[in-house]
């Protein structure tokens, strides 16, 4: 027969890995993926997956891409929970990422003809306002569950290094299609 200290051990256990499973870092991924997969086919022309990759030199796709498992795989292995130094400032930047990277979309979207879509800026937002979710899921998962040494610079230059591929590549397909 189970003693209460075995009960509660138990009962502490399950709670705890239900409490990681809903905490886990990859659910910040799921609404810059709803929007992307969600919106992708709407864009113009020159987002086309085939258009957008064409001329792309090797290297760059090989870097873009491998950055872009490690940003998306790797919030998978983290959770958020606690208050930590940072965690606050992340749910902001995050939240705030969110509505500019969706308003990035929509703006493409909706205006494609408009000076602020046919601007460089304007252009490779869908790219660069990623960086604002990104640094706020590396502010907001501090810890990973795995049992090994965890720190957020980790996943921020992770996401620094796709930024950076990303946005180079969106400036190539802006070089190449608009002007």
């Amino acid at each position: 027969m189970a003693s209460t200290t075995d009960k509660l051990h138990a009962f502490d256990t399950d709670s705890h890995s239900a409490r990681m499973l809903l905490r886990n870092g990859a659910l910040l991924i799921l609404p810059p993926m709803l929007i992307t997969f969600g919106l992708w086919a709407a864009l113009p022309a020159a987002y086309d997956p085939g258009n957008f990759w064409r001329g792309i030199p090797g290297w760059l796709g090989l870097l873009e891409n491998t950055f872009r498992v490690l940003v998306f795989a790797l919030p998978g292995i983290l959770y958020f929970g606690k208050m930590e130094a940072g965690q606050a400032t992340g749910w902001g930047l995050y939240a705030a990422g969110i509505f500019i990277y969706l308003s990035s979309y929509l703006l493409q979207i909706f205006l494609p003809a408009s000076a602020w879509s046919l601007s460089l800026l304007g252009f490779t937002a869908p790219a660069w306002t990623t960086a604002f979710w990104l640094a706020g899921i590396g502010l907001v998962c501090a810890r990973s569950w795995l049992p090994v040494s965890w720190h957020r610079a980790v996943y921020l230059g992770c996401a620094f290094l796709f930024l950076l591929c990303h946005v180079g590549h969106t400036v190539l397909v802006f070089s190449r299609n608009i002007h």
